[in-house]
């Protein structure tokens, strides 16, 4: 049995480990990755294993992986180890919530994180790497792309193609049949009501370009 590996140990991290330990029960297998904390030491009842850069390790090769980091700040970086872990050999772990609703037609991406009380409708495409916080709605034929992050309580109607690199801020709502182009961040709250023409902050309701 590999290991599993979480990438940091504290907020949305921390989040991705109990929802791990709700769906597998195989948690003793768990181990830390963390630049805050000395390798061995004991969080959660799980040792630390050491640093980041152990992703890039030989011993890392084959072991299996979770990264939650997700905020405004930092999703960039956790696009860019999920990289580095990948092509050293690791192996993406994508978890799914027993209370989320997963339409049948549905496809999701490896190594992507669906949380309780989300709802992915008919011929959604989740990329890979993509996190999906509680109660966020995701309706029909929508496509997302690589290494997204979607909070809580948004709605992205039918049809919304969003890029790679892209996070939508808590409880926004995109209309439907819009696209939303490769590392844009939507402020929380707005309402996107027509397609962006560039990458860049959104925010408002309407949403407006800030920067």
């Amino acid at each position: 049995m590999s290991n599993i590996f979480c990438f940091g140990t504290n907020g949305g991290c921390l989040d991705a480990f109990y929802l791990l330990k709700e769906i597998r029960n195989d948690v003793d297998q768990l181990f830390f990755l963390s630049d805050d904390h000395t390798p061995g030491e004991i969080i959660c009842d799980h040792e630390v294993a050491g640093p980041f850069k152990y992703a890039i390790s030989p011993e890392a090769k084959g072991q299996e992986f979770i990264y939650q980091c997700g905020s405004v700040k930092n999703h960039k970086k956790r696009h860019a180890w999920f990289q580095k872990a990948v092509e050293n050999g690791m192996v993406p772990k994508t978890l799914i919530s027993d209370h989320s609703y997963i339409h049948s037609t549905a496809v999701i991406g490896c190594g992507s994180i669906v949380y309780p009380g989300v709802k992915i409708m008919a011929n959604v495409k989740l990329g890979e790497n993509c996190i999906v916080l509680p109660n966020a709605v995701i309706n029909h034929d929508s496509i997302i792309g690589n290494h997204c992050i979607i909070n809580s309580l948004c709605v992205l109607n039918g049809g919304v193609e969003l890029g790679k690199n892209c996070y939508v801020g808590a409880a926004s709502s995109l209309k439907e049949n819009i696209t939303i182009p490769p590392e844009t961040t939507i402020g929380m709250s707005s309402i996107v009501l027509h397609s962006l023409e560039k990458s860049g902050l959104y925010f408002g309701s309407p949403a407006k370009f800030i920067r």
